[in-house]
């Protein structure tokens, strides 16, 4: 009584019935996956290149017909086939490149064509017309390619030159 001097309470605690053992209320965290969007995002760290980055899931080949982009890529990735275009009104140019290096570092490189006036690249070509300027540079990447083969990347390139028609109505140039 010295130690305990209000007697002691009894309690009973339900025991588990069939509703408790066959149902979790909480999914563990290893079963859920992180929900994939595919498309070409932004970064979202301090970039040069995102001011750039035109965000979408699908690119417009022509009037009715458009291009998904299959996965998850941003200027940070890398072995990609990109199409650079300007988006200034009644200018539908567009120019198609590959790289195997991160497409944040090949994208400065055609803003260095630009902002130097080296007209020797398409690109430095083109947004050196009077009325464009960098401010007009839109890019996407259309593809991450599989392989890191050169020869297979410069494959895919040739094929959305063709697809979206760059020698032509772009600013490809036959080699």
């Amino acid at each position: 009584s010295e130690v305990f001097p209000e007697p002691p309470l009894t309690a009973y605690r339900r025991q588990k019935n069939l509703r408790d053992l066959l149902i979790r209320a909480k999914v563990p965290m290893q079963h859920r996956e992180q929900r994939i969007q595919r498309g070409m995002t932004q970064c979202n760290k301090p970039c040069t290149a995102c001011p750039f980055v035109q965000q979408r899931k699908k690119v417009r080949v022509k009037e009715n017909l458009y291009w998904n982009i299959n996965k998850k890529v941003n200027c940070q990735s890398f072995n990609v086939v990109y199409m650079i275009h300007c988006n200034k009104n009644n200018c539908n140019s567009k120019y198609i490149g590959e790289t195997g290096r991160i497409f944040k570092f090949r994208l400065d490189e055609h803003r260095g064509y630009i902002t130097n006036k080296d007209e020797s690249q398409p690109t430095g070509l083109h947004f050196n017309l009077p009325g464009h300027s960098l401010a007009n540079l839109k890019a996407t990447i259309i593809e991450q390619v599989i392989y890191k083969d050169e020869e297979y990347r410069k494959e895919r390139e040739h094929f959305y030159i063709n697809k979206f028609n760059t020698y032509h109505d772009g600013r490809n140039k036959k080699k």
